[in-house]
């Protein structure tokens, strides 16, 4: 009767055990792994599509910045940019260029760009985000992004005039200098989905 009663009390708690246990595994699969924190605390998650190109952001390796290589030659770079609006939303973007798209037509997205109180970019040579308003950027570099050409972000100017010298940039700018005509391919600006 008493071995009744504790192999009776060891099921429900061995049963309790893995419902816990299989209660925790759901939950935490439920959740983004692919977080990436933001210098003001903030978290972008990296498994998101860009509002602008309809991308990944953090690509298929789920990182804030990846490089391309190919014969040993530097031939691409792809950086998360982000936004973050007065009540606390995220918005991230697979590029400096989305980014700037965004807050260029911001009709096209339904968004008040005065609501957007910090913007960021990645900066190439720590892979850390940066705030774009610091930021500077090398145009037309043969360095491109997902999407072809890209503003590549660096915190320091003489970083970027380096980057610019060593990867035929043609210019080094700041984000309260960079026109729609910098950001344009051939036939315009990205064809967005509506």
């Amino acid at each position: 009767m008493i071995r009744r009663q504790i192999w009776s009390a060891t099921k429900v708690v061995v049963s309790a055990i893995l419902l816990m246990t299989a209660t925790a595994v759901v939950c935490t699969a439920q959740e983004p792994k692919e977080l990436m924190a933001l210098p003001d605390g903030f978290k972008l998650n990296l498994a998101a599509t860009c509002p602008v190109c309809g991308m990944r952001l953090g690509g298929y390796l789920t990182g804030g910045a990846t490089y391309s290589y190919r014969d040993d030659n530097l031939v691409g770079f792809a950086g998360v940019a982000a936004a973050v609006f007065k009540d606390g939303h995220v918005v991230g973007f697979e590029g400096a260029r989305c980014l700037f798209i965004y807050n260029t037509v911001p009709k096209r997205f339904g968004i008040d760009v005065a609501n957007i109180v910090k913007r960021y970019v990645t900066d190439f040579e720590t892979k850390k985000m940066i705030d774009v308003d610091r930021a500077f950027f090398v145009l037309g570099s043969s360095v491109k992004g997902p999407m072809g050409y890209d503003l590549v972000g660096f915190s320091s100017k003489d970083e970027a005039e380096n980057f610019k010298t060593r990867y035929h940039g043609k210019r080094v700018v700041q984000l309260h200098s960079v026109g729609r005509k910098d950001v344009e391919r051939k036939g315009g600006l990205l064809k967005i989905k509506p």
